[in-house]
């Protein structure tokens, strides 16, 4: 359900009661902040300069890197610090111990008041991931830039610039998320006249304007897209800024590779992909991965990983064919995304199915369909629309229940985990109810998105400015959230129960989900599931829940989102293991 992060669940962001960090004598210091239903794992780091303070705050499980904490301020065994224009005004006061090994004390932001503990660390070794404090000197724009993003005032994104000099005497370069697709989008008119630098992103609406320094070691400015403009300072380095994602596969590969165009002739589309086939003649087991909500590409890149390009791996090792496609609408593949309902996906999964058996080296009669989120919800109503050519199902992350449930779950399992007061959560789930009620209310897009402007900006309406320049909200993104909630896709997906299609399953199901998943709950909907198969009469089934793996079947802290991007896991070895074994053992259909 990774798409509907949209308004009605970000405004759930607009006041959260979120925890900050402490400051103690000089030196890097980690520990807790402990509220009522969860904790907040912080780092600081506190320098001393004569007889001034500062520090910094990390606060992981929200991706806050690097905070500049403000004032700091150091009286014999007492400590205080704060986060600046954060709203509730998040606050730190504690007290060394006798060693001065540690600092405790209380936290409070707005109503809420919670203990904290910090512990002194020696301070990590930077890696690749971190920007640096200072910049390489240099002339010109060409080279390797680290940048960091404050899109909001709590929550920063890495991004790295590539920037080269043509023959010609021209500059061209490419941006790259690094938290978000790590895929390099060209960059536009890039100029640097007398210190003044300029370049645009033309694909995602994005304008940069800042100045160079004098030694050519940094670029500060700023950064506008969507009606909104953020602060962000890009650093020289030596070469580019690189995430370690040990399990990604490095070519060449012991199997074969091919790129295929696979033809959805009733909807008169083209799905670009990527089939990876074992060696030997087969014929094969086959399996079509389906990506979660959102245009995804072939890999479901997302947060600087590419889960599917590992999953794809380990089961073509384990001598299993692998078909994975973009999107329809996005990447290489034809179509219109906007206009597509999950029905549309299960019709492009049955038309890869149907074009992997016309393969020489695929086993007809074996090839299986493996869904990850919505796509937990696609496969099945794949397997509805043609039961005699699925011979199995995988739903990593499926839902079990109505989805207008699991949205709601979804965002108070998300608030709480970051720290979001009980009260808060309640008020932020009611309004949600209300805005979805309406919504199902009316079968016209335009009354749609006028109902969810409406509903938004008065939920907006309560909060400062500053409470809503400090998540960022703008006209612009009320009014792509509306068209959001007023979409086919969402509109058709709010009234879905996926039980229905779960009863009429008759193939192998594997379902599987992380105990720490915050965005499908791993209790209810694989209970759900296991009931609806069981009410069908399905008993090959197999269902397990993994401990300490969040949506992405990373093994995570909290399983907030803002983690998925930090952790070096792209899938839990054992679950790439597991779904490797359960399918070579699926007999055919």
């Amino acid at each position: 359900m990774t798409r509907f992060l949209f308004a009605l669940i970000a405004l759930a962001h607009l006041f959260p009661a979120r925890a900050e960090p402490l400051a103690d004598s000089a030196g890097h210091w980690e520990g807790q902040i402990s509220l009522a239903s969860t904790h907040l794992d912080i780092r600081v780091d506190l320098e001393r300069t004569g007889e001034v303070w500062s520090g910094t705050i990390d606060i992981p499980g929200q991706g806050l890197r690097g905070f500049k904490l403000e004032p700091v301020k150091v009286d014999g065994a007492a400590v205080n610090f704060a986060m600046p224009k954060i709203p509730g005004d998040p606050a730190f006061a504690g007290k060394f111990d006798k060693d001065a090994d540690t600092i405790s004390g209380d936290f409070t932001q707005a109503a809420i008041k919670a203990s904290f503990k910090l512990e002194r660390r020696a301070r990590p070794a930077p890696d690749a991931g971190d920007m640096p404090a200072k910049g390489l000197p240099g002339e010109g724009l060409a080279g390797h830039w680290f940048g960091s993003l404050h899109s909001s005032r709590i929550l920063d994104l890495r991004l790295a610039l590539e920037i080269e000099k043509t023959s010609a005497g021209a500059l061209e370069g490419v941006l790259i998320s690094l938290d978000q697709s790590r895929v390099g989008i060209p960059l536009t008119a890039i100029t640097e006249k007398v210190g003044a630098v300029a370049f645009a992103v033309g694909s995602i609406g994005g304008v940069f304007e800042g100045k160079i320094n004098a030694e050519g070691s940094e670029v500060a400015g700023e950064w506008q897209q969507g009606g909104i403009k953020s602060p962000v300072t890009f650093k020289r380095v030596a070469q580019a800024p690189a995430l370690a994602r040990p399990q990604e596969p490095r070519k060449p590969y012991p199997y074969g590779e091919e790129e295929v165009q696979v033809k959805n002739e009733p909807a008169g589309i083209t799905l670009a992909g990527t089939l990876t086939l074992p060696p030997g003649d087969g014929p094969h087991p086959a399996v079509v991965l389906i990506t979660g909500s959102g245009p995804q590409n072939r890999d479901e890149a997302l947060m600087g990983h590419r889960p599917f390009l590992v999953l794809a791996d380990r089961l073509t090792r384990a001598g299993i064919a692998v078909l994975r496609c973009d999107d329809r609408g996005f990447a290489q593949s034809t179509g219109d995304f906007g206009q597509a309902v999950t029905d549309d996906f299960a019709d492009d999964a049955l038309a890869a199915v149907a074009w992997l058996r016309t393969r020489p080296r695929i086993d007809a009669r074996r090839i299986g369909l493996l869904g990850h989120s919505e796509g937990g919800i696609v496969a099945p109503m794949a397997v509805v629309k043609k039961p005699n050519e699925i011979a199995f199902i995988v739903l990593l992350a499926g839902v079990g229940v109505p989805v207008e449930e699991t949205l709601i779950r979804q965002g108070v399992d998300l608030q709480r985990a970051l720290g979001t007061s009980e009260e808060s959560i309640n008020k932020l789930a009611a309004m949600q109810r209300k805005i979805f009620s309406r919504l199902k209310q009316t079968t016209d897009s335009a009354d749609a998105e006028k109902i969810a402007r409406e509903m938004i900006v008065g939920a907006l309406a309560e909060y400062t400015p500053e409470q809503r320049e400090a998540m960022g909200w703008s006209e612009t993104m009320v009014a792509g959230q509306s068209k959001m909630a007023a979409s086919p896709w969402f509109r058709k997906l709010l009234t879905y129960d996926p039980r229905p299609a779960l009863r009429q399953v008759k193939c192998p199901v594997l379902a599987i989900n992380g105990e720490k998943d915050l965005q499908v709950a791993a209790k209810e909907n694989l209970a759900a599931i296991r009931e609806a198969l069981a009410a069908g009469h399905n008993e090959r089934v197999k269902i397990v829940e993994f401990p300490s793996l969040n949506h992405l079947f990373q093994t995570c802290t909290t399983g907030a989102m803002s983690e998925y991007g930090q952790i070096e896991e792209t899938i839990a070895p054992v679950v790439l293991d597991l779904v490797a074994e359960w399918i070579r053992e699926q007999p055919q259909r």
